[in-house]
């Protein structure tokens, strides 16, 4: 039962910092001036365990870190569910875990990243969608020479955002949660979340864990 209690904390804490995001969104939504701000961006990456998509804004702040992992099912009864969610969820955070360790800083993703900056904020038609790169030849747009200020503005971006990231990686690891699991025949697919509201409610619950136990 206690190791229940950590999570679901965690969980509740995290809904009362994303209501409270919410209401911020709300206000700065009626201040034209800050369109572009409120747009968000969004980079995919391939990594062995699964996919990882991670989404920032115009600051070069993250937003949001979602990984996916997938397992097949021995049989479709409750343990053998059971079983497929658990290795479904150990390899998302596997995939969560090796992003953060070794391929936040390569040269890779910075330039997925500065690519999707480009594409997002510096669009001549405001009004298109998120992109998803992960189809994108990085390697042919590394090649290129990127002289334009705007090419200069999105790797000084990709460069502060990877550099966030990596300083908040162990808080990332920790606040990650379970946002949706399926079923689908004989595989089980598990998505993982870490966003900046569930890094603050792990952060206060550990100070809330520590103070009790003092």
């Amino acid at each position: 039962m206690k190791t229940l209690i950590a999570p679901m904390c965690v969980l509740a804490l995290a809904g009362c910092a994303s209501t409270d995001g919410k209401q911020q969104d709300a206000a700065t939504s009626s201040d034209k001036s800050g369109v572009e701000s409120r747009r968000l961006a969004e980079a995919a990456f391939e990594e062995a365990g699964g996919t990882l998509n991670l989404v920032f804004n115009a600051e070069g702040n993250w937003v949001k870190i979602t990984a996916k992992g997938t397992a097949a099912m021995a049989d479709d009864t409750p343990a053998g569910r059971e079983t497929g969610l658990m290795i479904a969820t150990m390899r998302a955070k596997q995939t969560v875990a090796e992003f953060l360790s070794s391929e936040v800083g390569s040269s890779k993703t910075m330039t997925r990243i500065a690519k999707s900056n480009s594409r997002t904020y510096q669009s001549t038609d405001s009004t298109n969608p998120v992109e998803s790169l992960e189809n994108d030849d990085d390697d042919a747009a590394m090649s290129q020479p990127g002289g334009s200020e705007e090419s200069r503005h999105a790797q000084r971006l990709a460069s502060t955002l990877t550099e966030r990231i990596r300083d908040n990686s162990s808080a990332i690891l920790k606040s990650v949660y379970v946002s949706q699991r399926s079923f689908d025949g004989e595989r089980v697919t598990v998505e993982l979340t870490a966003s900046r509201e569930s890094v603050t409610a792990a952060r206060q619950l550990s100070r809330m864990m520590r103070g009790a136990m003092q």
